[in-house]
């Protein structure tokens, strides 16, 4: 009784199973043929898409490849996507209006981004070789394969390039964006990538020096108001002569020394020049002075003034000179002292008008003319003779007395011209009068510089006195005196 129920249950559950499984079956068949429909529309649907123009689609590719997408239908039911992974849509599908954007969308496929006309019309790669050529090559031979390099994504890019060259060709009427616009405009960012050199790496020490600038304490450069500057010479000669040879043995030396030093701030300016200059002789013929004096001067001239107006300004001179040693005469077994110091002293002082210029060539800077005239029309001139053993009556004063003061006009005339910077000339004019008697000295000099230390010099001194003694009077050069010297030896300018 037992197995007769459980062989009537067994049947029971297997015509149950059996039923269910048919139903089941049915319903697969049925939910296959109805996907299978489905994709076969889709087919149709694309091949539709792809005879028409797909230029103007959002994301959709310029061709499809049917066979491919089919392929992967088959294998898997999956979404719609061509073979680089983009969705297939249809071409007039656009997702939004032309006019909206978004701030967070970022573009990761250069071939949606908008066309830019930049100019270029030929393809990069122009090739002039006829294609049955091209084919009779060998191919290329390759010593990386070009799938692991960047082969395939510079040959996208250039795909991406003549795909938009044949668009703005075709349609320039789409195009609204030129390159020539975006000449000069700001970049938003800029990324500079430096070439790898291995080199660097090995050249590259451990523990590189490291370069700070040094702190430097600002000081503020005071304007410098004096000028100072000035030259040396020394000239030195010897001659001597044996018993059959006429002439003197002798031995003579000429120093001179110069200082300018001078002041100027706006338009007042005070220049001052202190000139010492002594010659020296000894002569075996002079048997009473060992060393004879032959041209002995302490000079000093200063001048103040204001400037008035372009190059003349208002301006007082003051002008000292006078001997430092005893001179005398050679071979004056009287001892007649000729000269002393401050015997005679000298001094004028005028004010008047000063002009002065400066012309500088273009060509050469060493190239100078500089002039200075002094016109004082009201002036003083004092002589003052200090020692008892010198004539006073030599110098113009009046016999007992020691000074003599008198009242003119005085001009003096400075000029100095260097044709460079090895040759300079300069000649000095002082003209006196109390519109009685004249005193004029013309000063001369002309310098050739050998080299920074050497030089020969001319110089040339003219005296014009008229009111000196009768009897001192030369009997051919009358009121007139001169002095001149060529000497070659050391010089020295600062």
């Amino acid at each position: 009784m037992r197995v007769f129920k459980f062989f009537f249950s067994f049947i029971i559950f297997f015509i149950v199973f059996v039923s269910v499984n048919a139903q089941h079956t049915n319903n697969t068949k049925i939910n296959k043929d109805s996907l299978l429909n489905k994709i076969t529309d889709i087919d149709t649907r694309l091949k539709e898409i792809s005879s028409k123009d797909t230029t103007k689609g959002f994301s959709a590719p310029l061709k499809i490849d049917t066979a491919y997408i089919n392929q992967i239908h088959e294998a898997n039911l999956q979404p719609l996507r061509d073979k680089n992974g983009l969705l297939i849509v249809e071409p007039d599908w656009t997702p939004f209006d032309n006019y909206i954007s978004f701030r967070d969308t970022v573009i990761f496929e250069s071939a949606f981004l908008p066309v830019v006309f930049d100019g270029k019309i030929l393809p990069p790669r122009l090739d002039f070789i006829p294609k049955d050529t091209v084919s009779t090559q060998p191919e290329p031979f390759y010593l990386i394969p070009p799938d692991s390099t960047f082969a395939h994504m510079l040959k996208r890019s250039e795909e991406i390039g003549a795909m938009r060259r044949r668009y703005y060709m075709n349609n320039p009427q789409q195009i609204r964006l030129n390159a020539m616009t975006f000449e000069g405009a700001s970049v938003i960012k800029e990324k500079v990538v430096e070439q790898r050199n291995p080199w660097k790496e090995l050249i590259t020490a451990d523990n590189p020096v490291e370069l700070s600038t040094p702190e430097i304490e600002k000081i503020r450069i005071k304007p410098v108001y004096w000028l100072k500057n000035g030259s040396h010479k020394l000239d030195l000669s010897q001659n001597s002569f044996s018993d059959n040879w006429s002439g003197e043995n002798n031995f003579n030396i000429y120093s001179e020394h110069k200082v300018n030093l001078n002041y100027k701030k706006d338009k007042i300016y005070f220049n001052n020049l202190l000139e010492w200059r002594l010659s020296m002789q000894q002569m075996k013929a002079d048997t009473v002075n060992k060393v004879n004096i032959l041209d002995d001067l302490f000079r000093t001239y200063s001048s103040f003034g204001v400037n008035a107006f372009k190059n003349w300004s208002y301006s007082s001179n003051l002008e000292m000179k006078t001997p430092l040693f005893n001179r005398y005469n050679v071979n004056d077994a009287n001892k007649v002292r000729q000269r002393a110091f401050l015997s005679p002293f000298e001094l004028n002082l005028g004010v008047g008008m000063r002009y002065a210029k400066e012309i500088v060539s273009k060509a050469d800077k060493y190239r100078k003319f500089n002039i200075t005239a002094d016109i004082s029309v009201l002036s003083l001139n004092y002589k003052y003779v200090r020692s008892d053993k010198v004539n006073e009556t030599w110098f113009g004063i009046d016999e007992g007395d020691k000074a003599k003061t008198e009242y003119g006009s005085t001009y003096n005339l400075n000029v100095s011209y260097s044709r460079n910077r090895y040759t300079n000339f300069t000649s000095r004019l002082k003209y006196f009068t109390n519109y009685e008697r004249v005193y004029v000295e013309f000063e001369n000099s002309l310098n050739f510089k050998l080299n920074s230390y050497f030089s020969t010099s001319l110089y040339l001194y003219v005296k014009y006195d008229d009111n000196i003694p009768y009897d001192r009077k030369d009997t051919k050069w009358g009121y007139f005196s001169y002095y001149q010297r060529v000497g070659f030896g050391l010089y020295y300018s600062w």
